[in-house]
């Protein structure tokens, strides 16, 4: 009986070590999965190099999607199929094509801000693409969705900061201080004004004031800014939030315009290694998205405004009207009914997607932690 009961005991034990987490003897399952996201990939890619577009936030995605994927094609596990290998260094080259290929000149800014914000990022692409969190999974805890309705939640995303304009604001400050401090090669760290660090780390937000939020902050850790600050600590209290936020998304069946925000939350939190991003059901769904000529689209303008972040819901001043201007032309840009942020997110997310589902030591087999 007692033989019995420690053989019971083991089968338990034995079961919650892998779920609900994974199950290594599960990952050739996933290879199938990284094919269908590889062809989604390359007619989103072929659209793109056919069909260049003019918005900076596609090109700072691909290239760190790029970064993203040459590591894991580096760093293969000799049990995948050879044909995946060259699927996958196929697409690494074709995003070397669009990056060669593009004229940096001709790329729409949505103000002189985010104009050095966008360009700093570039110079420092190739680094900041290179850094890579690990992914692990029981971090976030079940968070539920809320329990209140999308139209409070817009209500309430009304009252949050920052706005775009602000978080631009903020990001260049840091982006400028972090370069002089690189530039002088002073022993101080980059700093940001008290305004900014409020906004920063003191503020609330939700929808895409919060991803900013976040972008700001990883930034900051890359460039040794806000000395003394935990910035991990904070980028993981903010993904705990995001994480909620998106599976509320989900759970209002996706409104009109929240596509983006969808996949760029899943984008940036993932990519910081917070793994219950990675869903097979999120998966299907951005490849379901995608629109027959390749590309993505969503029309996020109404949705903007209604949460705030870029202006009242009133008739904007002009230059709040000239903004929203070059931002639609920067985005309407790949024409039709592309929208090239949109694409940019569906990009990041899908690449986030091949690395979790090819890292033999955690096969996203389930959809755990509901």
């Amino acid at each position: 009986m007692c033989g019995k009961c420690i053989v019971f005991i083991s089968l338990i034990v034995s079961a919650i070590a892998i779920y609900p987490y994974f199950d290594t003897q599960d990952f050739i399952y996933n290879v199938p999965k990284v094919f269908r996201i590889s062809i989604t990939l390359d007619r989103l890619l072929e659209y793109y190099e056919k069909t260049p577009s003019k918005d900076p936030e596609w090109y700072i995605a691909l290239g760190i999607a790029r970064g993203q994927l040459e590591y894991t094609v580096n760093e293969l596990d000799k049990s995948v199929p050879l044909k995946l290998k060259e699927n996958l260094q196929n697409i690494t080259r074709r995003m070397d094509r669009i990056r060669n290929s593009t004229d940096y000149t001709t790329l729409v800014y949505r103000s002189k801000d985010y104009e050095y914000v966008a360009k700093a990022t570039f110079e420092n692409l190739e680094v900041l693409s290179s850094i890579l969190e690990p992914l692990t999974i029981g971090t976030m805890g079940t968070q539920k969705p809320y329990r209140f309705t999308f139209e409070q939640y817009v209500q309430e995303a009304k009252t949050k900061m920052p706005t775009r304009k602000a978080a631009d604001a903020c990001m260049m400050q840091l982006l400028i201080s972090a370069m002089e401090s690189q530039t002088t090669q002073s022993d101080g760290a980059c700093e940001l004004a008290p305004e900014c660090q409020a906004q920063i780390i003191q503020g609330s937000g939700l929808a895409f004031q919060q991803t900013s939020r976040v972008r700001a902050i990883m930034l900051a850790r890359f460039f040794d800014c806000m000395d003394g600050v935990d910035l991990s600590a904070l980028i993981y209290k903010l993904c705990i939030q995001i994480y909620k936020e998106t599976k509320s998304l989900e759970a209002w069946d996706h409104p009109a315009g929240t596509r983006t925000l969808f996949m760029q939350q899943i984008f940036i939190c993932a990519s910081q290694g917070y793994g219950e991003f990675i869903k097979p059901r999120w998966m299907n769904k951005v490849i379901s998205w995608q629109e027959p000529k390749g590309c993505y689209a969503d029309d996020r303008q109404p949705f903007l405004k209604l949460t705030g972040f870029v202006g009242p819901t009133a008739s904007p001043p002009p230059k709040d009207r000239e903004e929203e201007y070059r931002v639609k032309k920067a985005a309407s840009s790949d024409g039709g009914t592309c929208n090239s942020l949109t694409s940019a997110m569906a990009l990041g997310t899908l690449v986030v997607y091949v690395r979790a589902l090819l890292e033999t030591d955690q096969a996203f087999q389930y959809d755990v932690l509901v």
